[in-house]
């Protein structure tokens, strides 16, 4: 609405400019065409034309403005770009806004990434520690039941080994004694034999 009517405030400042205009250049001309060239009355007239004109001319471009309402336009037309400008102020503080948040949240979402390394980082080591500790735990278990079982595998290897040189030795004691024994031997070794039974009981 308010642009149509200023658009027919231009089309009214346009009509009058031209109006205007042509008094100025044609007026005189106008009245300079009915008097001889050589009267200085014509000079005065052409200078009261040129006055009176450019007078007219003033009063109606001040018409026109205040017709018009350039003023008021103007005062519309700051009031809409303070609007805007204010409203850039704005979304300008909110994106600002919206970045420091994201910004903060970011160098959160950093900082938790980073304790949360260092605590996979520290549980890694320690698990492999634990794993570490409890396979040479384990290590020396093995040496330890390995060494016992040498020593049992030594102790029943020497016991195997007396067992056969007792056997061995009583072996050839027999072989000996059958061998150059006689009998009055036998017979002295069963008299002394029954002697010791016979004071035992």
């Amino acid at each position: 609405m308010f642009r149509m009517k200023l658009c027919g405030g231009k089309t009214i400042v346009l009509i009058y400019l031209l109006v205007a205009f042509s008094l100025f250049f044609y007026g005189p001309a106008l009245a300079a065409s009915g008097s001889a060239p050589a009267d200085r009355s014509a000079d005065l007239r052409d200078l009261l034309y040129r006055f009176i004109n450019f007078a007219l001319l003033v009063i109606i471009l001040i018409w026109a403005l205040k017709k018009a309402n350039i003023k008021g336009f103007f005062s519309k037309r700051i009031e809409d770009i303070r609007q805007k400008l204010d409203t850039l102020k704005k979304e300008k503080e909110e994106a600002e806004e919206k970045y420091q948040t994201i910004d903060k949240k970011l160098k959160a979402f950093e900082k938790e990434r980073i304790e949360i390394l260092e605590q996979y980082k520290k549980e890694g080591e320690a698990e492999k520690e634990r794993i570490i500790a409890e396979a040479n735990l384990r290590v020396e278990q093995i040496i330890e039941q390995s060494e016992a079982t040498i020593q049992q595998e030594i102790q029943a290897a020497k016991d195997r080994l007396k067992q056969e040189v007792v056997n061995l030795s009583a072996q050839k004691a027999q072989e000996i004694i059958a061998r150059e024994m006689k009998d009055e031997d036998q017979d002295r070794l069963v008299q002394d034999f029954i002697e010791r039974v016979g004071k035992i009981h």
